[in-house]
């Protein structure tokens, strides 16, 4: 342990102080305090260094709740949680406790292991806030981060309809050349200065966030008079604190008139306006106005020619082939959709699903598309052909349709089709909404029959969460994520754990986006069941794909089976395990209302429910009486894997086998006899508790990583920086997108995003799983490599990363280089030092031209 956390002991009682430190002082420092009036004074000096306080009520010169009064007043102090401690267990004592501001309430004689959890709980709650506060703005600046600007944006544009808004974005010009030159904490000094500057001109009448590198977005409320005069004071008061450096700032505005424009899109059309009068001398703002609309115009006319195209069928649907691993049969196809504009020809998918689903037309054809397939499934049928299913998608704003189900329903019976031949395609980003409405429209679907699959797994960060409660029977992994998962050697990546994952979940795995027999290799020996991409056959007009039916034998049956109780399947469910059958009933009785309350009498029963309801269980209250009951705990964590289930324990008032169940795993323990309130607060608790931790654990991974791109940010690499020091023979690889500014300025914000992650993706493809990939800012990425041997090794590494990178496929921009630095380290040398020779390297590179890979248009 690095360091042990302090918690203050508030208590008059010798004897009861000195067991609390004894309990404490394995995982704690613990301060003592004999009343509230020693415990101000040592909080005055150690302050928010202190993580939580016990405190009695009852205790001379300054009692409990005096204490609190004054701790709650002082803004310095009162986040720090408090865990009253008394002999009276009374409700209407803890219910004053709380109402004092007490975080939790516990009574005498004191548990260790209670204390211990529920100590370790309420601290990381506090960190936890901690930690989202540093999600929620930006390190450097202290203004909103980019990802809570938005946020933040949208819910302001909702509850303010009748406000009109400009989005105003700032642009330090040649911000990269003042750190090249200055140095980067001249650098930030500066991002500072200007963001205070931001704050300080909105003061309450709008909000600033940094969207990245040197460019700042402000939301506030319209006006029709700005003027260079205005922008020009700003401007010199931020080059009054930096002597002969002139900082020139552009400015752009946008007034927000359609509040159906992402927050993101309202920015690059900002940052637009900005660019458009880069280099001209006196001109420091510029509004977004149709002449810098671009692609907008080929926007709008999609918009425009969207429902003459439907009613005059020029949408045409393709068909991609799916086929079944182990054998190569033909099991099915993905329905997609096509264009064939009578002036610009074939237009793919990508130039107007995403502005469809924007403005609702989304829903329109897509019930056109399943018309057609409904249709030509029945043609077939007519005419003898092999019975398959068709995959269609369904979007987000099909789901929230309250007639989907009659839709699909009417629609299947009409063509006489069962069900299951209609596969409905979810994407994993409709399925962050965990909504009652979506999980309750998918299971109606499931229960009518018809299959539901998760489209685009992997490609976002909460997929497992969701797979318990969200009613599938299909997933379908992610193009990108099947590129990515197979460069790692079979064993490495994380593709045969969601295998055997859905195995055990009685769900099927279809792989999308197989482009070699290389791929197609690795995913056979993973067990995964179908696949589909460019290496079988491209999307192709419904002629041809009959050509590729027609010559298949009939396929077997395909993911239209499912388990007998997959209608059955519930939300939240709770397992008491008693040999007492009137405690069950009691137990069944006082938790009805809120879970489907399973019973078992003995271990057999106990781990035959477990295993039959593997991701159903919310809790578990178990006798410890129970022949077995010892094992079942262990069977609870053998059972559920990853999953860990919230477990109270029961039993006689009897202290070694209350900790023998804590060693166990058990989260708390109930002495008998014990009122069912008393127990229903205990299960509560322990779910919540369970509940924050998961929440920790996300969000602690969530302040370490770039949350574009899902790498190690700065702050990730520095907490792991320690132990990568004592890795042998261990290579830093710094490498820098130059000229990704210009790249932004001409093609957009949103289209910057998207080369940074082709990046960070191709960087994933071309390293190991055990290597270190970092996004250090803007348009740098550091790769620490262990077990290097030589420096013709790390050169090969180089050259094979630049290379993969001038070969990729992602061709938008016109001109994008990146150059790359290199630098062995030992494990005396500091990293900062390490960074810093590989950057001079990398910067050496660039002047000499060398090291460079470009990536040009056609």
């Amino acid at each position: 342990m690095l360091f042990k956390r302090k918690i203050l002991v508030v208590e008059d009682n010798e004897i009861n102080r000195a067991t609390l430190c004894v309990i404490l002082s394995s995982q704690y420092t613990v301060l003592e305090a004999e009343n509230g009036e020693q415990a101000l004074s040592l909080l005055e000096k150690y302050r928010e260094g202190i993580s939580l306080i016990l405190l009695d009520i009852v205790m001379p010169v300054m009692d409990g709740y005096t204490f609190l009064k004054h701790l709650k007043a002082d803004n310095r102090l009162n986040s720090i949680p408090v865990i009253v401690t008394t002999s009276n267990n009374s409700e209407a004592d803890e219910v004053t406790a709380l109402s004092n501001g007490a975080t939790d309430f516990i009574t005498k004689p004191y548990r260790a292991q209670v204390i211990l959890h529920r100590a370790a709980g309420i601290i990381r709650l506090r960190e936890t806030s901690t930690l989202i506060h540093q999600i929620q703005y930006d390190r450097v600046t202290g203004v909103y981060s980019k990802e809570y600007f938005c946020q933040q944006v949208r819910e302001i544009l909702f509850r303010n309809p009748d406000v009109k808004y400009d989005v105003l974005c700032s642009d330090i010009e040649d911000f990269k050349l003042i750190n090249d030159t200055f140095g980067m904490a001249a650098g930030d000094r500066l991002l500072r200065q200007v963001a205070a500057l931001c704050t300080q001109r909105l003061g309450d009448r709008g909000i600033c966030g940094r969207l990245n590198a040197d460019q700042f977005a402000c939301l506030l409320e319209h006006r029709e008079d700005y003027a260079d005069e205005m922008f020009t004071q700003y401007d010199s008061k931020i080059n009054s604190g930096f002597g002969d450096l002139n900082v020139i700032m552009k400015y752009g505005i946008y007034t927000v008139e359609d509040r159906e424009v992402s927050v993101e899109q309202m920015c690059d059309r900002a940052l637009l306006a900005a660019h458009s009068i880069k280099g001209k001398y006196g001109k420091h703002f510029a509004l977004y106005d149709d002449k810098l609309r671009g692609t907008l115009l080929r926007r709008q006319a999609i918009t425009d020619g969207m429902e003459t195209a439907l009613a005059k069928g020029q949408f045409e649907v393709y068909l991609q082939p799916k086929y079944q691993i182990r054998d190569g049969r033909l099991a099915g196809a993905e329905a997609l959709v096509r264009w064939n504009h009578p002036e610009w020809g074939l237009q793919p998918p990508g130039e107007f699903i995403p502005l469809f689903e924007r403005n609702g037309f989304i829903t329109k054809l897509d019930q056109y598309v399943w018309e057609r397939v409904c249709a030509l499934l029945q043609e077939w049928d007519r005419k003898g052909y092999p019975s398959i299913n068709i995959s269609v998608n369904v979007s987000r704003l099909d789901i929230y349709n309250t007639d989907l189900a009659d839709v699909l329903t009417s629609l299947v019976r009409r063509y006489g089709l069962s069900p299951d031949r209609l596969h409905l395609e979810i994407t994993e980003s409709a399925y962050t909404d965990t909504s009652r409405q979506l999980i309750e429209t998918l299971g109606t679907l499931r229960r009518l029959g018809f299959v539901i699959e998760m489209d685009d797994f992997g490609s976002g960060y909460s997929s497992l969460n969701m797979l318990a409660e969200m009613p599938i029977d299909v997933l379908k992994l992610d193009m990108k994520f099947i590129q990515t998962e197979i460069t790692r050697p079979t064993g490495q990546g994380i593709l045969r754990f969601i295998v055997d994952l859905a195995r055990w979940m009685k769900l099927r795995v279809v792989a999308e986006g197989v482009e070699t027999r290389e791929q197609l290799e690795r995913l056979q020996n993973d067990g995964c069941d179908y696949a589909q991409g460019y290496y079988f056959a491209k999307p192709m007009p419904v002629e041809s794909f009959v050509s590729v039916l027609t010559v298949q034998d009939p396929p077997a049956d395909m993911e239209n089976s499912r388990s007998d109780d997959s209608a059955d399947r519930i939300d939240r469910a709770l397992l008491v395990v008693d040999e007492d059958e009137e405690y069950r009933a009691q137990v069944h009785r006082s938790f009805s209302d809120c879970f489907k309350v399973l019973e078992a009498a003995s271990y057999e029963e106990a781990v035959k429910i477990l295993g039959s309801h593997p991701y159903q269980m919310s809790a578990v209250i178990l006798s410890l009486t129970l022949q077995g009951g010892a094992d079942i705990l262990t069977a609870i964590q053998k059972e559920r894997g990853a999953w860990v289930t919230p477990c109270v324990a029961t039993g006689p008032l009897d202290m070694e086998l209350e900790r023998s169940a804590m060693e166990l795993g058990a989260d708390d323990y109930a002495a008998k006899p014990h009122s069912q309130e008393s127990l229903r607060r205990r299960v509560l608790r322990v779910m919540s508790f369970h509940t924050l931790q998961e929440r920790i654990r996300s969000q602690q991974d969530e302040a370490c990583r770039d949350s574009m791109t899902g790498l190690l940010n700065r702050q990730g690499l520095y907490t792991i920086a320690e132990s990568l020091r004592h890795a042998s023979f261990s290579a830093v690889y710094l490498f820098e997108l130059d000229d990704l500014k210009k790249f932004n300025e001409k093609y957009g914000y949103v289209e910057g995003d998207h080369l940074i992650f082709h990046f960070a993706s191709l960087l994933r493809a071309h390293t190991r799983m055990d290597d270190v990939l970092v996004r250090l800012g803007g348009d740098e990425f550091l790769v620490v490599m262990c077990h290097m041997s030589s420096m013709e090794d790390v050169n090969k590494k180089k050259t094979a990363i630049l290379r993969a990178y001038h070969e990729s496929r992602y061709a938008e921009p016109d001109l994008v280089a990146c150059f790359a630095g290199t630098a062995f380290w030992n494990a005396e040398e500091p990293l900062d030092e390490i960074i810093r020779r590989a950057r001079e390297v990398m910067y050496a590179a660039k002047a000499g031209g060398k090291d460079e890979c470009l990536i040009r248009k056609g």
